[in-house]
């Protein structure tokens, strides 16, 4: 029997305390991998800025990041810069939505030997219909809650399509022109 200040402690007590701080450990580990939120979806229903329906982002969380599948109709023929952004609000002029996404503090691009930032997207390619339909892999963000860099944070996120394509480099959106399209992200089962 163990002592500690005078008092019998039994090794089983011991033992016991360290399993349940060990298993408590894990699984505060668990809820801030992406393995806690796999399979978790989440949606944005995307209008333009005059509030005509464009279409959905679906997203799934997966190892290896946030998989978004895009389908809209109506959007200027082109490229387009496309990012996730900070605030869960799609009013007005659509600078409602806030800056890019960018929880830990990167400088904007791909091309940006300080970035890129969480919300960073590649630019949507429009056809000459109006219209997008695909897959694409955000590594850097989540839709696990628990984590730092998930879409569901205390003011929420949107997705915001620009004018113009982004250049992956100029602060602060990319020299991407006047925000044309935005979509709420929400959680769906």
């Amino acid at each position: 029997m163990l002592k500690i200040d005078s008092v019998p402690i039994a090794a089983s007590a011991i033992w016991s305390a360290a399993l349940s701080i060990a298993a408590s450990v894990l699984a505060l580990l668990w809820m801030v991998t992406p393995a806690a939120a796999l399979g978790e979806r989440a949606r944005a229903d995307v209008k333009s800025k005059d509030g005509k329906d464009l279409g959905s982002i679906e997203m799934v969380e997966t190892m290896a990041g946030v998989m978004l599948t895009v389908k809209l109709k109506g959007l200027p023929p082109g490229s387009h810069g496309f990012h996730f952004h900070d605030v869960g609000k799609c009013d007005g002029d659509l600078s409602s939505a806030g800056a890019i996404y960018n929880p830990l503090g990167a400088k904007h691009g791909f091309l940006n030997e300080e970035g890129p930032m969480v919300g960073d997207l590649s630019n949507l390619i429009v056809s000459a219909a109006g219209e997008v339909e695909l897959e694409i892999l955000s590594p850097f963000v989540t839709l696990n809650k628990a984590a730092e860099e998930s879409l569901f944070d205390a003011n929420g996120s949107s997705i915001v399509i620009f004018e113009k394509p982004d250049d992956y480099q100029s602060e602060p959106e990319g020299n991407a022109g006047q925000r044309i399209a935005c979509g709420v992200v929400t959680s769906s089962k």
